[in-house]
């Protein structure tokens, strides 16, 4: 079941304009595009995942601190490094698995996540939120609501 989260998640960051968004949240802001990611899927399976963002960050505190970041920091290292072609493909895939056990991580607290009155957009949007403001953030997530929503309001 854990693979719905990482499916979604994949689906989704391939729709114009999520890459961007994400990467900018992760790259401007330092946060964590999983958990980004899982207060949206959340939110688009009607839970909140509000009450839990300090549980999510604390949970991926280890390992995305010791290890995706190790990973992603070799990766972008190697970016354009004349014969590191072969060596850059296979750290981007072991930061792709990183991010994979992230999620895991992430989905096994879904299910402390309760339900939710809201709206999709606004229940996002307050988890984000509160994310950002764990940090000392104040963020405008609508190029990320926009990017991510808009396919699944189509549906």
């Amino acid at each position: 079941m854990s693979q719905a989260f990482w499916e979604w998640s994949l689906d989704r960051y391939e729709q114009p304009g999520v890459a961007a968004a994400c990467l900018d949240l992760q790259d401007r802001h330092g946060l964590n595009v999983n958990i980004c990611l899982w207060c949206l899927w959340l939110a688009t399976e009607g839970r909140n995942a509000t009450p839990c963002i300090e549980a999510a960050m604390k949970a991926l505190a280890p390992w995305s601190g010791e290890i995706t970041s190790a990973i992603r920091e070799t990766r972008r290292r190697l970016k354009n490094r004349p014969g590191a072609d072969t060596l850059y493909k296979s750290v981007l895939a072991c930061e792709l698995d990183a991010e994979h056990i992230e999620q895991d991580l992430l989905f096994e607290l879904a299910a402390s996540a309760p339900e939710s009155r809201m709206e999709v957009e606004p229940a996002a949007r307050q988890a984000l939120s509160e994310y950002a403001g764990l940090k000392g953030l104040h963020i405008d997530f609508t190029p990320l609501l926009k990017a991510v929503l808009s396919p699944v309001k189509k549906v």
